[in-house]
């Protein structure tokens, strides 16, 4: 290795500490816009010491993907980005990981402090700016042996995260320690566990809500957990309603499988019906910003303690935090304490409800695909746990309940951020980790247009992605909420058409545009029978995209939606 022969306390024996304690925690990809300073070093000791590192277009991008790999491995990948204009275009990504807990660290280069007196030029306080984004800032100088370990370790502890690095032999002061992790929490005592017992046992009608706590951890942590819940409501046909980020940790297969948890309409029929909820790694910061239903009592049992809990005001009755092991442990156990009067199959008649009405939200007389045939038809052309990655806009709000999982972290979306441009990056990033198994990434133009490089680094790699896009040539989301006022009309949300087909053949893919469902299954037929990726641009009709928004999330102005 390269970086053994370099003097300790240099640039290259430093990007060698990081990179070694990442590669050390189970980290196997890094992903970037390299500058020419030490994140040449980075790059050059990824490489040397086995990594894959992965050019991006964008420092966003980047993240995104380190972020979603270290959601899908428990191990915190690698991104970086060179200093000032690079820090901040990564700002983005890092946010993203930070709300939807995803492990990562971010190498940036910087103006060294031996050169500050007399370089101005790219120079930010990066420490400052990216401090409110991550669990931690720190600058690495080399003195410290245990500080690279330890900043990867600060990445998995208490809430899982993104944690900031920069690299500078010349630096000193407070920025150059580790700190102790912010979101750290005792594991509960007996006796806080003893009395949320007594509460769950005097549950009836209980309705279990998984959240991101359960998901973002180690693979066999997250199975443990998942069994447990099974064991759960075999026992006990207790309904079980998934987060987004938590779908697949109850398979759509079984029958206590209720559906999505948004904070809305979607779920509300169910939990009228409940006189509690037990949440399982269940964090607000997934759920629109809605009122939570007064008088419903809510039980948090996660692996770390929700740092809003507030949310939920007088009906958070019991938060208990416990390591991963013992939070299967306990939500295992709880078969053998819960009495319930739900009838066997009340979860998922509920699901088959609420999925019946959305799938019944469409144009009497549609011009062009509606977004539930694009994701109706793609579920029936793709193989059974097929992957798929959702942007943020008007089509997740059929994406996520409609398509089918029954797999952990296999239809990822980011739920905390809820942030446009993160289908693309995070769909490379699935097929990279699991590169025997197609993803399928469904993506609306507007978010397509903010990721738009990444074809390119997608053709590159060649991975079996087929990229879905919802092409209305507008911001449909906003668009459905902007319809009972018109303010702005057009120029607030409407796009020139673009043929996203022939910009992927200019990236180097296959593609098609399509506005039939024949000629929509024919190309999906076309990209499943293929090895590599292939864009398909959908023409959508958007004109049902107002009642869908009603049917999910009960959501018109007056009320504040995410």
């Amino acid at each position: 290795m390269s970086g053994a022969a370099t003097p300790a306390g240099s640039r290259r024996s430093i990007a060698a500490s990081i990179v070694r304690a990442c590669r050390e925690a189970g980290a196997t990809h890094a992903f970037g816009v390299p500058g020419g300073g030490s994140n040449l070093d980075v790059v050059g000791e990824v490489v040397d010491q086995g990594m894959q590192f992965v050019l991006t277009h964008t420092e966003t991008a980047a993240a995104v993907m380190a972020g979603v790999v270290g959601q899908l491995t428990g191990a915190p990948a690698l991104a970086v980005a060179t200093r000032g204009p690079g820090a901040a275009s990564a700002v983005n990504g890092v946010a993203q990981a930070l709300l939807d807990h995803q492990p990562m660290v971010l190498v940036t280069d910087c103006v060294a402090a031996g050169d500050r007196p007399r370089v101005s030029h790219q120079r930010l306080d990066q420490q400052s700016l990216l401090r409110t984004v991550t669990k931690a800032s720190v600058v690495l100088d080399g003195r410290d042996p245990a500080a690279a370990h330890a900043v990867a370790a600060l990445a998995l502890s208490g809430r899982p995260g993104p944690v900031h690095v920069d690299i500078d032999p010349t630096a000193s002061g407070p920025d150059t320690q580790v700190p102790s992790d912010p979101t750290a929490t005792p594991t509960s005592s007996d006796a806080e566990l003893e009395a949320c017992r007594t509460l769950l046992a005097a549950a009836r009608r209980p309705v279990v809500v998984v959240g991101s706590g359960a998901v973002v951890c180690s693979p066999t942590q997250r199975a443990a957990i998942t069994q447990a819940l099974a064991e759960l409501a075999a026992a006990t046909s207790t309904p079980m309603l998934c987060t987004y980020q938590a779908r697949g940790m109850v398979p759509d297969r079984a029958p206590w499988c209720a559906g999505v948890a948004t904070g809305a309409t979607i779920e509300q029929p169910l939990l009228d019906e409940a006189d509690l909820v037990i949440g399982v790694g269940f964090d607000p910061v997934e759920l629109i910003p809605a009122p939570w239903p007064a008088g419903l009592g809510v039980v948090l049992l996660g692996t770390w303690a929700v740092d809003d809990s507030s949310f939920f005001g007088a009906d958070l009755r019991a938060e208990v935090v416990l390591d991963p092991a013992s939070l299967a442990n306990e939500v295992a156990g709880l078969a053998g304490r819960l009495t319930t009067e739900w009838a066997p199959g009340h979860g998922r008649a509920h699901r088959d409800r609420a999925e019946a009405e959305l799938r019944a939200v469409v144009p009497e007389q549609p011009s062009a695909l509606t977004p539930q045939e694009i994701v109706d038809i793609a579920a029936a052309v793709a193989s059974p746990g097929t992957p798929a990655t959702v942007d943020a806009g008007a089509h997740m709000l059929v994406a996520m309940p409609l398509w089918p999982t029954d797999e952990p972290c296999s239809l990822l979306i980011s739920s905390g951020l809820a942030t446009m441009g993160f289908a693309l990056p995070a769909a490379i990033a699935a097929a990279l980790v699991r590169p025997d198994r197609r993803v399928v990434c469904f993506t609306g133009d507007g978010g397509l247009g903010m990721a738009l490089g990444e074809l390119e680094t997608l053709a590159r790699l060649g991975l079996p992605v087929t990229v879905v896009v919802f092409d209305d040539a507008s911001l449909s989301l906003i668009a459905a909420k902007q319809a009972p006022s018109g303010q702005g009309g057009d120029a607030a949300t409407a796009y020139h058409p673009i043929d996203f087909a022939a910009v992927a053949r200019g990236c180097g893919m296959p593609a098609a545009r399509v506005a039939s469902a024949a000629e929509y299954r024919a190309a999906l037929e076309t990209s499943f029978d293929g090895s590599g990726p292939m864009l398909i641009d959908a023409v959508v009709d958007p004109s049902a995209y107002g009642a869908v928004l009603d049917a999910v999330r009960g959501v018109r102005p007056g009320r504040v939606a995410g």
